[in-house]
């Protein structure tokens, strides 16, 4: 999965974060993808924080909120 960041060019300049492109191996997709289909959003934040991006170590709050996620099978 590529995960990039949320665009900041709407944030002042002193409140930006340096944020990179990131890839990650997702195993778990089931409850993603079902609220993905099912257009719940809080089902699918949810989702996201806990099968997801807790992935990513000590970084995963840089990117609870993303602009794209790029998946292919």
């Amino acid at each position: 999965m590529e995960i990039h960041p949320l665009n900041q060019s709407q944030v002042s300049r002193p409140r930006q974060r340096e944020l990179s492109f990131r890839t990650l191996n997702v195993c778990h997709w089931d409850r993603i993808v079902e609220a993905w289909a099912d257009d719940n959003d809080e089902a699918l934040d949810g989702a996201w924080v806990s099968d997801a991006v807790v992935d990513l170590g000590s970084e995963w709050g840089q990117y609870e909120y993303v602009t794209n996620i790029g998946f292919a099978a």
